[in-house]
């Protein structure tokens, strides 16, 4: 009897083993089911083994460092794939602002080789709308980039919470289970826990009551026991465009801003993103405002096929529509301040944004937020009142100023997305300049005169319409010395005035006495007394390029801010540093991917299903089922043949 109880047992206890073994291979594809395992416990007194605990598989350190490689990679995934896809947009060769830039140079070349031609004209005009468009698109990309990234950021602050809450009530069915399918159980909570990696860092325990407790870097409890708090993104409100992390919980105080506790998984891949966007649509922004403005300012420094003074090509960058939008007030403010930015100089503007606080109601502070250096302060005295940096001005309208307002400064603010032309006649592209200088023929002399650049259209000088105010006459004394004369009234406006052949090149305005017409003009060359040069309107502006050909030095320039850089070469430079943040993501999305693909080797090592073993385990328990079975018809057989004996 004992060897057929031996038997019994044994066939129990590898049947359990079995389907323990089958229900792990089944499960073998799912990748957080730990494995099972059945402990066999030999029968002292009854002989034999039966199956003792089913045990779960699972090891807490693998668990965590998974945690930790999984949120690290997808803050890494996350932050290369939307960048790779601006960065694709910025530098596409054909359709970039920095090609159209280059295109519009080369069709103004063009132009000045030609300037009296209708078609050459209209194609300049139609090169820079093109640019404008290409400004608009590249803008209009990264600030819908932007509000992507914040529609991201919440849809993530949402499935995180719901997430907490699953967790919190798996910890609570863990807990009131009985045994009863606790490890299916735990193999959930252990797949949300490793869902909740991917969109944030945290840290985690299982208690003495095996509930798994979860809280982020600065403390705050997400989940504790059957409790959980709920991640929502809220307005910034010192930034509007921007969102905050709140944590609503009953576990502590509730709300906490918890924003900077989340420093890994996708919602931190966003807010450095956020940080990467921010740097390439202001530097853009500002290429915008500094071409648009310069293009402008030239134009207006010169007369347009109808004999007039250029305008505007582009609309004007300190329009009213700007200069409202540029400075965002805390919607904590409880002060009335009105205020408006204007751009003052477009070659000292930065990149960055600035903070304007007031930390009395009769004192400022504004700081650039790109170092944090204090770049402007002072008292407040009687409204309207101006505050001057880095190229632009805040001015203070009117209203009331209470201690603790502060305010978002943002100079270049939809530079790129708001440019657009002003102007659509040809016709108005002023390419000469008013002014034309000649020597007089019957000078002795081979001495030069050139008309060097026009500096100020709204001089005296320019305003008798058609006619210089007045028209001057340079006449030489001796060699070395001129008088400038009235060339209408034939009197002296200033004289004698030096000149010195060997410099090579002699500013004649402003003159030592301070005369200044609001042009620039020079003398050159071996003068002899008794020669004469004329400065008069120029009426036969039809072949003049003079202008064009000084629109097309602005493409030359250095133009930014504590840099050597042209229009092309400032494009270039924001392109390629696009592209190395861009390599750096991407070198960071493969060393993390490395990182995670390790720990989850790890992980499937200690508590995964290994086909291969399992299915040899299947076998051997298959074998010792038999083994049993055999014992069974062992004792079987010598059970009958004592039957038989005792019947004799």
């Amino acid at each position: 009897m004992g060897m057929l109880m031996t038997g019994l047992r044994g066939l129990l206890a590898f049947q359990s083993a079995m389907n323990v073994t089958s229900h792990n291979l089944t499960n073998a594809q799912r990748d957080f089911y730990s494995r099972r395992r059945v402990d066999f416990i030999e029968s002292m007194y009854h002989g034999g083994v039966t199956a003792g605990d089913v045990n779960r598989v699972y090891s807490e350190i693998a668990s965590r460092d998974l945690q930790r490689t999984t949120s690290d990679f997808s803050m890494s995934e996350i932050a290369y794939d939307q960048l790779s896809q601006i960065e694709r947009m910025l530098t596409n060769d054909k359709s970039s602002v920095g090609s159209s830039i280059s295109e519009t140079l080369k069709t103004l070349r063009e132009l000045n080789n030609n300037v009296g031609s209708t078609q050459s004209r209209s194609s300049y005009l139609n090169m820079l709308n093109f640019l404008a468009g290409r400004f608009n698109a590249a803008g209009s990309q990264i600030e819908e980039e932007k509000l992507n990234v914040n529609k991201s950021i919440n849809n993530i602050a949402a499935t995180v919470s719901k997430i907490t809450q699953e967790i919190a009530a798996l910890n609570d069915q863990v807990v009131n289970s009985q045994g009863h399918d606790l490890d299916s159980i735990l193999d959930k909570r252990e797949e949300q826990v490793q869902e909740l990696a991917k969109y944030i860092d945290f840290s985690s325990n299982i208690d003495e009551k095996n509930q798994l407790n979860i809280s982020l870097n600065n403390g705050s409890a997400l989940v504790l026991g059957n409790q959980y708090g709920t991640i929502q993104a809220i307005t910034n409100p010192s930034d509007s465009t921007k969102l905050l992390l709140q944590l609503n919980t009953t576990i502590g105080v509730s709300p906490l801003d918890v924003t900077a506790a989340v420093r890994s998984g996708q919602i931190a891949g966003l807010y450095n993103l956020q940080s990467t966007l921010s740097d390439a649509q202001n530097s853009l922004n500002r290429l915008a405002l500094t071409f648009s403005n310069a293009i402008n300012a030239q134009n207006k420094l010169g007369i347009d096929a109808n004999g007039s003074w250029g305008g505007n090509i582009f609309n004007d960058i300190n329009n009213s529509n700007y200069i409202n939008q540029r400075i965002l007030e805390n919607t904590n403010n409880t002060g009335t301040e009105s205020m408006t930015v204007s751009i003052t100089d477009t070659n000292q503007l930065t990149i960055s944004d600035y903070n304007l606080v007031f930390d009395t109601a009769t004192h400022y502070v504004l700081t650039r937020r790109k170092d944090n250096v204090v770049v402007s302060s002072g008292n407040i005295g009687s409204l309207p009142q101006d505050i001057a940096a880095d190229g632009f001005s805040i001015s203070i309208n009117g209203g009331s100023i209470v201690a603790g307002d502060s305010f978002i400064v943002s100079p270049t603010k939809s530079g790129a997305s708001s440019i657009k032309m002003s102007m659509t006649d040809p016709k108005l592209l002023a390419l000469a300049w008013a002014v034309k200088s000649e020597a007089n023929q019957q000078n002795k002399g081979t001495g030069r005169i050139n008309v060097d650049n026009i500096i100020d259209p709204t001089n005296s000088a320019f305003s008798v319409p058609g006619s210089l105010n007045p028209p001057i006459r340079i006449e030489f004394l001796t060699d070395t010395t001129y008088q400038l004369v009235d060339a209408n009234l034939n009197s002296v406006i200033e004289g004698p005035i030096n000149y010195d052949p060997s410099l090579g090149k002699n500013s004649v305005f402003p003159t030592p006495g301070g005369y200044d017409p609001g042009y620039t003009i020079s003398l050159s060359g071996a003068i002899k007394a008794g020669d004469t040069f004329d400065i008069a309107y120029n009426n036969k502006m039809s072949g003049d390029n003079r202008n064009g050909m000084a629109m097309e030095d602005l493409y030359k320039k250095n133009v930014l801010h504590g840099s050597s850089m042209t229009f092309s070469s400032a494009y270039d430079s924001l392109s390629l540093a696009l592209s190395l943040q861009t390599r750096s993501e991407k070198i960071d999305k493969e060393s993390n991917k490395a990182l995670y693909d390790h720990s989850f080797a790890y992980f499937k090592a200690v508590a995964g299903v290994d086909q291969v073993e399992e299915t040899a385990e299947l076998q051997r328990y298959y074998e010792a089922y038999q083994a049993s079975a055999q014992i069974i018809q062992v004792a079987k057989s010598v059970f009958e043949t004592v039957i038989q004996l005792s019947r004799g």
